[in-house]
């Protein structure tokens, strides 16, 4: 794990640690600077040109082996060895600078986390420090965009060398090119493997299927021996997943390097294989309703279409658990690609339906898909971190939601948040009480 040392020094995981977790790396020499771990002594705001510093920070972190940036701790110069909390204002208008500004300096995206740790979580105006996750990167090389303004277009491949930030030359830059297109190619095939297995599995019911498929880019392990089988049939049995309630999957099986589950033994509304490597693949039936067309449109009086409220739902228990399934039985870290089908099979072409704003589902998009496809980057972090959770939901609906001529999923936003207005009235109360339970904000408003 990429924060292996900083979460055994804290004895939690850096999101999770408190102030007085993070003070007991002052004066501990096992807590020095390295190739893991940075310190800066204040935000980064109060430097000139601080846009290209982050990007460079964060893009040396990712095309090395991961690690963490820590704002508001002061090293000694001589041994690299925190001395002394330097804690500064936390607002969300920080976080949303700090993104702003990696969205616009990187080329690819790094996916991290922006933690906030607060001196008094309860103080309306909270002092503390700012850690940024970064794991290592399947997605690389990634470049800086200019050298003091992102209009020159120049690019700078950054990457750490012990407690050092240097830049790659050309030949360091055509390696790591080649090395990331290897391995997105093997991990590609890893995906679409797994996705095949579930679709011809047989034991999952005909018609139209939600299938969500993930795969770590830096694969784990996990061993299939007779143990491991029992601990994974007793933690399925037992678990009750959100929207899904509890006994999803009743039957148990093992497969070539994979365990199997399924809520019967044939015909089943649910079939997942769950990969050695971290890998996972979960079939769902439906979710469809019989919708009306709008009136200005010239649909038939009822169309066959996916419910999208119920699709939103389904993507965001599926898509929580298989990434608990590669952080934390296989043990991957970093990020993780997933991938969303909404299939209908030998059934007629359908559209995305909606029922909000009144009890009618009412089709809002074309009715002329048979499959689409979404896929995107996860962090694999997002298995414990609901917001992130919402964030990675948010990008893989909105790239399967644009095959019908949807630029999005509404109901989500890119920023980790709950869209209330967006979805339909009788499902206000599940929607608000999942969030509530998970600590995902809830905008209300129009």
């Amino acid at each position: 794990m990429f924060d292996a040392r900083l979460r055994t020094l804290l004895g939690a995981a850096p999101g999770e640690a408190t102030w007085g977790d993070y003070q007991r790396l002052l004066r501990n020499p096992a807590a020095a600077e390295s190739a893991d771990l940075e310190y800066k002594r204040q935000q980064y705001e109060k430097k000139p040109e601080w846009q290209a510093e982050l990007a460079k920070d964060v893009a040396a972190l990712a095309n090395a082996s991961g690690g963490t940036l820590i704002l508001g701790l002061e090293e000694d110069r001589a041994t690299s060895i925190p001395v002394k909390a330097n804690p500064e204002l936390l607002t969300d208008q920080v976080r949303k600078n700090y993104r702003e500004a990696l969205a616009y300096r990187l080329d690819p995206q790094v996916e991290c986390d922006i933690h906030f740790i607060a001196q008094d979580p309860t103080d309306p105006a909270p002092t503390g420090l700012v850690v940024i996750s970064v794991p290592p990167s399947a997605r690389g090389p990634h470049a800086v965009i200019g050298v003091k303004d992102a209009r020159d277009g120049a690019l700078r491949f950054p990457y750490r060398n012990d407690n050092n930030v240097t830049f790659m030359n050309l030949t360091q830059v055509k390696r790591a090119i080649a090395a990331s297109v290897s391995l997105a190619a093997g991990r590609h095939d890893v995906l679409h493997a797994a996705h095949q297995a579930v679709v011809t599995d047989g034991r999952g019911r005909p018609g139209p299927n939600l299938l969500l498929t993930l795969t770590p880019d830096l694969p784990g392990t996990f061993p299939i021996d007779a143990a491991a089988f029992h601990a994974f049939r007793r933690d399925l049995a037992d678990a009750e997943l959100p929207f899904f309630g509890r006994e999803v999957f009743r039957s148990f099986g093992v497969g070539p390097r994979r365990f199997i589950a399924s809520t019967g033994d044939s015909r089943s509304r649910h079939v997942a294989h769950f990969h050695a490597d971290g890998t996972a693949a979960w079939a769902t039936e439906g979710p469809q309703v019989a919708a009306f067309g709008a009136s200005d449109t010239a649909l038939p009086e009822h169309a066959r279409s996916w419910h999208s409220d119920h699709v939103v739902m389904n993507v965001l228990a599926i898509l929580q658990y298989l990434a608990c399934h590669a952080a934390t039985r296989a043990a991957a870290a970093g990020t993780a690609t997933a991938r969303l089908t909404l299939d209908v099979g030998n059934q007629p072409a359908c559209g995305i339906a909606s029922d909000r704003g009144s009890s009618a589902h009412i089709v809002f998009s074309d009715t002329e898909r048979q499959l689409a496809t979404g896929q995107a980057g996860i962090l694999l972090q997002a298995a414990d971190d609901a917001s992130l959770l919402v964030q990675a939901a948010a990008s893989l609906l909105a790239d399967c939601y644009q095959h019908f001529g949807i630029v999005e999923a509404e109901q989500l936003t890119h920023d980790g948040q709950i869209n209330l207005p967006a979805w339909g009235r009788r499902y206000h109360d599940t929607i608000t009480a999942w969030a509530k339970n998970t600590g995902v904000e809830v905008l209300t408003g129009p």
